[in-house]
């Protein structure tokens, strides 16, 4: 499994619910077309900041969705809840689970 790890601040003029609204809106539209996608957890931390988990079955799976991003519809709404400059990406590939 591979995730991609994105933390940010909202943008000055967003509020948490409409976040959630574009988010709901860019699953149903795009994330879940994407081929490997698994699921998408928006996290909000101690200090107001947001971490979004995206989970995919490869790192393959994730590079390509990154490609496609140019098609996302309402893309524009969606960047525009990140505060500039705020958003930091790292990326996990797991290699062993224990459960």
């Amino acid at each position: 499994m591979y995730k991609d790890i994105i933390t940010y601040q909202l943008a000055d003029e967003v509020t948490e619910g409409h976040l959630l609204r574009v988010a709901d809106q860019i699953v149903e539209s795009w994330m879940t077309k994407q081929p490997g996608f698994i699921k998408w957890e928006i996290h909000k931390n101690n200090t107001g900041g947001y971490t979004d988990i995206v989970y995919w079955n490869s790192k393959e799976d994730a590079k390509r969705a990154e490609q496609e991003m140019t098609n996302i519809p309402n893309a524009n709404d969606w960047y525009g809840c990140y505060k500039d400059g705020s958003i930091e990406s790292t990326n996990l590939e797991e290699i062993r689970r224990f459960e």
